[in-house]
Order: C-alpha cells, then sequence, then structure tokens
C-alpha cells in the first residue's frame, strides 16, 4: 500500500456534517495484559479537529484498556438495513484522558450542546466525570451512496495509517 493522502478540508467538512449528525460510536480497545479485544458502544462529541470524545469509568474495562494500550479503533456509521445505504467512518488513533481543565470544559460545552438532556439528568454526574478523546492519525471513509463498496482513506497527519510500523500489532 503507497503513502495516503492528507484528510483535505473539503473531506473534512463532509466528515464533521456526519459526525454532528451520528450519536454513538463503537470504540474498539484490546487489553496489553491479556491481548483480548473489546468493543464498547459509546455517546460521543466531535470537534473541528476530528477528535472524539466520551464520558467514561475509569474502572470499565475499555478506560483501562486504554490505560493499558492507547491504541485504539473505532467505527461510526449510520443505521440501515439497505447495503445501498451504508455509510459511515472507521478510525485509528490515540485515546487518553482528558486532563487539562481547558480542554476538559471546552469537551463539555460540547457534550453538552450535542446531547442537550445530560443536563436535565445527568449534569451533576456528566460534570464529576472522566472525558476521553480519541484522536485519529487515520481514518476509512464509507459511503454505498455514492456505489457499492465506494471508499477513501486519509490520514490527519504525517502519521502513517494502518500499515505504518507503529500500528502494528503486538508479537505474542
Amino acid at each position: 500500500m503507497g503513502e495516503l493522502p492528507l484528510l483535505p478540508d473539503d473531506m473534512r467538512l463532509i466528515l464533521r456534517a456526519f459526525l454532528d449528525g451520528q450519536s454513538t460510536l463503537a470504540l474498539g480497545t484490546a487489553g496489553l495484559r491479556d491481548g483480548r479485544p473489546q468493543v464498547a458502544p459509546l455517546f460521543f462529541a466531535s470537534d473541528d479537529a476530528l477528535n472524539l470524545y466520551w464520558v467514561s469509568d475509569p474502572d470499565s474495562r475499555h478506560s483501562r484498556n486504554i490505560a493499558d494500550w492507547d491504541d485504539v479503533a473505532a467505527a461510526i456509521y449510520v443505521h440501515t438495513w439497505d447495503w445501498m445505504g451504508i455509510k459511515g467512518v472507521q478510525i485509528e488513533g490515540t485515546a487518553m484522558p482528558v486532563t487539562d481543565d481547558e480542554e476538559r470544559q471546552r469537551v463539555l460545552a460540547l457534550y453538552r450542546a450535542k446531547f442537550p438532556f445530560v443536563d436535565d439528568r445527568f449534569g451533576d454526574l456528566i460534570a464529576n466525570s472522566v472525558f476521553y478523546v480519541l484522536r485519529p492519525r487515520w481514518l476509512r471513509w464509507i459511503d454505498n451512496e455514492r456505489r457499492f463498496g465506494y471508499q477513501q482513506e486519509f490520514v490527519l497527519s504525517g502519521e502513517g495509517g494502518p500499515d505504518s510500523d507503529e500500528s502494528q500489532p503486538l508479537s505474542r
């Protein structure tokens, strides 16, 4: 596989609009100690850099996995029963807790704007919870509305995509 292109601005706008219209991501993690995969559905908010943010208990399995090994994958997609309606994004990147107070306040505002019910039902809980971020380095856009099997892959920085040395699986 050759080098992948950097994500162009016009595609960033398309992805941003898509992410704004979706509520849930499927986060894939693996434990460094046991290597066992786990997928967790999580409500998320995103920013202009396409960082994905969610709230989670630090003791949950996926959070413990992130503490062990911060290399993660996610999928966000339209729920459909029609093959031609399949549309979504697959993402690889690095996940971590949000520890900077300024970023946390910005993320809390993004989350509340996307999910207004949070303040009514879970305001105190969310305000005192841990936010996590997935900072993407690679993504694949899938859009069967354009044609069956349509996909485009991009990197979001100078780092490599899924075939780069830094994203190879752990040896057993």
